[in-house]
Formats: structure tokens, sequence, C-alpha cells
């Protein structure tokens, strides 16, 4: 009697268990997707966002709806401020849904260009599994060739307009189209960046091929705290500047010994491309491949790669300019000038600084879509991004 009871209590959980377990699986399984969108508003008027902007951008899981927004990146001050009905927006702000009619943003004044931030999506206890970009094409920018078109210069960078003399500190470039990703191209997860600043870029390196990292057991790690060394950087570089690795050691300018074939290789190929030079010892060539990369490196090594023949002018404006290496002084320049880099929120530069992973991946993935925008239109390109 025993065991016709235990089969019929474990038909009744079973049956239960079918009745349930699909509407639970549905909702952790599914796509928790948040999609990018784009919005415009005129030079120094205010943008109003709804609600129907963002429920409109989401994918809820079976049965859920979004339930609110996190912000994970907010734009850069230079170009504008995003605002709760008056009050600012800090980073990690949380917005119920029925609140995001009173979200807006404030272009800063005679601000022309884009500004970006990302976020978040919550259905109730769950989260998107990557953040999501709005950007914010403001001023009369209509009149743009369409990132869709045929490319009008050549692919190489030395075409690139010169900034205008004022460029190294001037908030209002001239208007440039759209640089957010092809629609449905969403950035690489990362399970070691769910929760960081760095993610998108990160990510959408990682979608379009340029830099993956390391994959285990099918899911992806990209050790954004990893403090880079020089062939390391230099190595990334190559790959978002297309600088392809030699076939062979033939041609090795550099003198240092017991460098793996592999990374020498690479390394007389960015030597031969320009990008990098060496170090000079004793009428000798060093590559110093194990040595820490410092931010006035990365930048010089970058500025290389895009070879941009007009140099920005005027003097370089961060509170430890002074500290800047001579070497370095044009390259951060040409940088700031063309909104690849900035300094920190003291307005320091920090020359000497080492590069973690994830901020050397929010340098690249601006220098790769500088490169792609000067590919297919003339326009001049400023964007904004947060390193820290």
């Amino acid at each position: 009697m025993s065991k016709i009871w235990t089969a019929i209590i474990c038909t009744i959980i079973y049956v239960f268990s079918l009745a349930v377990a699909p509407v639970g699986a549905e909702r952790i399984n599914d796509p928790l997707v948040a999609n990018d969108f784009i919005k415009e508003t005129p030079k120094n008027t205010t943008l109003n966002f709804t609600i129907r902007d963002f429920t409109e951008s989401v994918n809820p899981p079976a049965g859920g709806s979004l339930s609110a927004i996190t912000f994970r990146q907010l734009t850069a001050k230079e170009s504008g401020t995003l605002r709760l009905g008056t009050e600012l927006v800090t980073l990690d702000t949380g917005i119920p849904t029925e609140d995001l009619d009173k979200l807006n943003f404030v272009p800063a004044k005679d601000y022309e260009g884009e500004a970006i931030f990302t976020w978040d999506a919550h259905y109730g206890t769950l989260t998107s599994p990557y953040p999501s970009a709005v950007t914010i094409k403001i001023g009369n920018i209509s009149t743009e060739s369409s990132p869709s078109e045929e490319p009008t210069t050549s692919p190489n960078t030395t075409n690139t307009p010169s900034p205008s003399p004022n460029a190294t500190k001037s908030p209002s470039p001239s208007p440039h189209p759209s640089l957010t990703p092809e629609p449905g191209q969403k950035p690489l997860q990362y399970e070691d960046m769910l929760e960081h600043w760095g993610a998108y870029s990160a990510g959408m390196l990682g979608a379009e091929g340029i830099i993956v990292g390391e994959e285990i057991g099918g899911h992806f790690y990209f050790y954004p705290n990893k403090v880079l060394n020089r062939i390391e950087f230099i190595t990334l570089a190559c790959s978002v500047l297309n600088i392809k690795t030699k076939d062979s050691l033939a041609n090795n300018p550099f003198s240092d010994k017991d460098i793996p074939s592999y990374m020498l290789r690479q390394a007389i190929a960015a030597y031969e491309a320009g990008i990098i030079t060496g170090t000079e010892e004793n009428g000798q060539l060093y590559l110093n491949p194990y040595d820490t990369l410092t931010r006035a490196q990365a930048i010089q090594i970058l500025n290389n790669g895009l070879n941009i023949k007009e140099s920005a002018s005027g003097p370089l404006s961060f509170a430890d300019a002074d500290a800047i290496p001579l070497w370095a002084t044009q390259a951060i320049r040409n940088m700031e000038a063309y909104g690849i880099v900035k300094g920190y929120e003291d307005n320091t530069f920090r020359p000497y600084a080492s590069v973690v992973k994830a901020q050397a991946g929010e340098l690249l993935y601006q220098v790769y879509k500088y490169r792609e925008k000067m590919r297919k239109t003339q326009g001049v390109f400023k964007m904004f991004f947060y390193d820290e």
C-alpha cells in the first residue's frame, strides 16, 4: 500500500512541476534584452523622454514588464546633463518606469554633436544582462551623410579633416552622423563585467570580433582590472588599427633578448606601421615589452596609428599639464581635440598612470568608431567617454 501512495504522490509532484516549470523556465531563460535607440534635439533645446521610449525598446521575459532602469554611464558634462525633473541624475540612479516621463537631457550651451548614456533594464527581480545605449543627436545634423552610405574617403586616415584651431577644449564640434552600432548588434557579454562601467565598449569590441576576451566553459571573461604592459597594449591597438602580424622575424629592429616570437612579430609590424618607435639606449633600439604601459604612451601609440596629419593647436589646459612629457604633448592635444581622450574629473591627465584593460577598451572603442566614421564621411568626429 505504501508503494501505491508513494507512486501517487510522485505523480502529483511530477504533474505539478510540469504545470509551473515552463513559466519559471521561460522567465529565467528568456533574453532580457534592452535595445539601443536614438533621440534628436535642436541645439540649446531640452529633450524630454517618455515612458514609451524605454518600454518600446525592451524585450521583457514572458509575462514580465519593464519596472525600472538604472544608469550605467552618464552623458559627459561637456555635452550636457541628464535630469529627473530638475534634479541631476547620478551614476547608478534607479528610476521606476512610471517616473520616466520626468527624465530629460539638457544640452550644454551651443553644443552640437552626440551624447551617449547607457542603462540597464529591470524586470522585477531580473536585470538585462548588458547595458544598452541611448544616443542623443544635438543640433542640425540631418544633412550629414548616413552611416549606411558608401565611403567617401579612403579606408586609411591620411585624409582625416583637421580640427578647428580651438578644438582642444571646444565643446561645440561640427555635427556628424550617428555612431551607434548596426541594428541588432549587441555587445558581447563578459561575466566579469556585468556591473562594470566599461562593459558596453568592451562588449562592442568583442561583438565586432576585434578584441575578444577569454572563453571558459561557454562564458567570456575580459579581466577589466588587469594592468597592461607595452606589448599587450600594442597587440590590442594593432587589432583595432588593422595592422597584420608579420609572418617572420626578418628586419627585427629591436635588441631585446628572449622575447617570444609571436610578440616580436607583432612588434615588428607595429614598428613598420609607425605606431611605435621603441626606446634607444646606447645606440640600440629596445621594445621593453614587459614595462607597464602609461597613459601618455597609450595616447602616443594611438595618435601614431590614426596618422593625423593636421595637428591641433593651443595649450593643454589640464591641471597637471606641466607634468606631461614633451614627446607626448602633441599626441595628447590631437587626441583630445578629436574627442578620443579626456581628463579625469579633477581636470588632471595623469600621464604616468598605468592603464588597465577596461580603460584600454574604452580608448580603443573610441578609436574604432573614429576610424569607421572617417572611412565613411568627412564630418568631424567628437565623442566623450569615461575612463574610470
